[in-house]
């Protein structure tokens, strides 16, 4: 079928709807009269719902010269395939987005960026829209096809850009599209991606970032031609990294459901609805910082176990690395590096940061389960040396420059994170070392079996006396200048919400002594009770 009549009245619809800059005015003017631009872009959204979308999109995209013409395009092909996925059926669906995958491969220089961007997009909906139908043959073979073009990592990245749409799109909440499908869909989509499809991506986008860091130090002393490549495609592989670090993985427990992200628990609001009275009902439930005796400790763990990633035994010999962790605080510096040159990436300084809080986290059983106890112990161990290890160079580094200088905000408050999430996390985990008939205290095993733990421990100490220190000369500030009681140095505030962080892990360290303490006192009358028994 001729579809060129299609296309022209899609680009004249993308004409009429365009706006464009007036240079004598100075201001934006319209095409055309306001009725004019309605019609266009009443006709622009209607172009999903032709009976022939899927044909004359692809037609435009091959065909058309106007880039708004192809976004509209690439809009209408998702819109249609959502709508009539029933009717198109799978293989036509697969055939369609490998087509597009193709299409965007070949084109990937030549289509404008935000063009690109929705292509890419359309293809995760669809993949994702087909999941649950598709065997896992298939569903492995497009992944590694992902990855292949992730690690090959041309520019700009189809593989990497994908990926990163999939991610979200699977993950749910706010990112994920709407396919007005039952809750069950998205949770089979969830656990069948996560253990395996999303651990070969991640680990995709982990060898991108180890070779940009080899190429950025064989670069170091050389013409910065390719800089910029370089700091744009570890951009890219740390967008991966972020979302997979921050996965609410699922649960096997049944009376626990994704996250908020697809429906609610059992036991509050009838089996994961999702209607609006569901919703509401949850917003209730979630204001009572209550639970039954009135101690709010059931809010402070499901807050607690919300902000720290939980990971199963798969994905061991990946995170619990120690090349891999200290990589993760490599490619931080090399970000901060990149911020002196005009090839530097923005975002990328924040993200490597939010990685680093991330992994900063990792806890669980899972994650460090072992064929015995003692490995699982010495698991925690080496995890908790290289963390520390890392932690103790950006706690020196961040000390030894201006709290309140330009730009160190996001520095500040990060290191803070980091070592409350590592310091909290490491605290909840229960060792399994058997001592004297008794197990390890959690703090005693980090005192006793990493050597780093006394000097991590005094390094902290003195980072929040300078937080306390730099706070209170904002105050004082604050009051000799009479600023405003309720905002006082808006731009220093950061440094407040980073002594409330360590104030936050250091009363953890306290209350963990005192338990200890507690415990070893305890267990000192029970062996001298027991000596008094044996002597009658």
């Amino acid at each position: 079928m001729d579809y060129s009549h299609v296309l022209f009245d899609l680009e004249q619809a993308c004409a009429d709807f365009q706006v464009r800059l007036d240079s004598d005015a100075c201001c934006i003017r319209q095409f055309g009269v306001p009725a004019t631009r309605f019609a266009a872009e009443q006709q622009l959204q209607e172009f999903g719902k032709r009976s022939d979308a899927i044909a004359a999109g692809k037609y435009a995209l091959v065909n058309s010269n106007v880039p708004t013409a192809k976004f509209f395009a690439v809009r209408g092909i998702k819109e249609a395939v959502t709508a009539s996925y029933a009717a198109i059926g799978l293989v036509n669906a697969l055939a369609l987005r490998d087509e597009l995958f193709q299409l965007a491969l070949a084109n990937s220089r030549s289509f404008e960026s935000f063009v690109l961007d929705s292509l890419c997009w359309v293809i995760a909906v669809i993949t994702k829209r087909a999941w649950v139908d598709t065997p896992e043959e298939q569903r492995l073979a497009f992944t590694q096809t992902l990855c292949e073009d992730i690690v090959r990592h041309t520019t700009p990245c189809i593989g990497m850009i994908t990926a990163t749409y999939l991610i979200d799109e699977i993950a749910g909440g706010s990112k994920c599209s709407q396919f007005r499908l039952p809750w069950e869909f998205h949770y089979t989509c969830k656990t069948t991606f996560e253990n395996v499809h999303m651990l070969h991506i991640f680990e995709a986008a982990l060898k991108v970032i180890h070779r940009q860091l080899q190429r950025s130090a064989e670069m170091q002393h050389a013409p910065s031609g390719g800089s910029h490549t370089i700091a744009y495609e570890r951009r890219s592989a740390l967008h991966i990294a972020d979302r997979v670090l921050n996965w609410a993985f699922t649960s096997s427990d049944e009376s626990k459901v994704i996250a908020a992200s697809f429906g609610h628990s059992k036991g509050r609001s009838g089996g994961g609805t999702t209607s609006k009275a569901g919703q509401r009902g949850s917003s209730r439930d979630s204001d009572n910082l209550d639970d039954g005796d009135g101690s709010g400790s059931a809010i402070f763990e499901s807050e607690f176990r919300n902000r720290t990633p939980l990971f199963p035994r798969n994905w061991q010999s990946l995170l619990l690395s120690g090349e891999i962790l200290t990589m993760f605080f490599s490619v931080y510096e090399a970000t901060l590096s990149d911020q002196m040159h005009a090839y530097f990436s923005p975002g990328s300084t924040h993200l490597a940061l939010q990685c680093l809080v991330q992994v900063s986290g990792i806890r669980g059983k899972d994650i460090f389960a072992s064929a015995d106890a003692k490995g699982s112990d010495e698991l925690r161990a080496e995890f908790a040396r290289v963390i520390m290890r890392n932690q103790l160079q950006m706690i020196r580094h961040v000390c030894s420059m201006d709290l309140v200088s330009e730009g160190s905000e996001d520095m500040v408050v990060a290191t803070t994170q980091m070592i409350r999430r590592f310091i909290e996390t490491q605290l909840e985990e229960p060792s399994s070392t058997v001592v004297a008939n008794q197990r390890l205290h959690s703090l005693a095993f980090l005192v006793i079996g990493i050597p780093e733990a006394h000097e991590y421990f005094g390094e902290v100490s003195k980072f929040i006396c300078m937080l306390l220190n730099s706070a209170a000369g904002i105050l004082r500030s604050d009051m000799l200048q009479r600023v405003d009681d309720d905002f006082g140095d808006v731009d220093n505030y950061f440094v407040m919400q980073a002594f409330d962080e360590l104030a936050s892990a250091w009363s953890t360290v306290i209350n963990q002594i005192r338990e200890w303490e507690y415990l070893e006192e305890a267990a000192a009358g029970t062996n001298s009770g027991s000596n008094g028994d044996d002597k009658q």
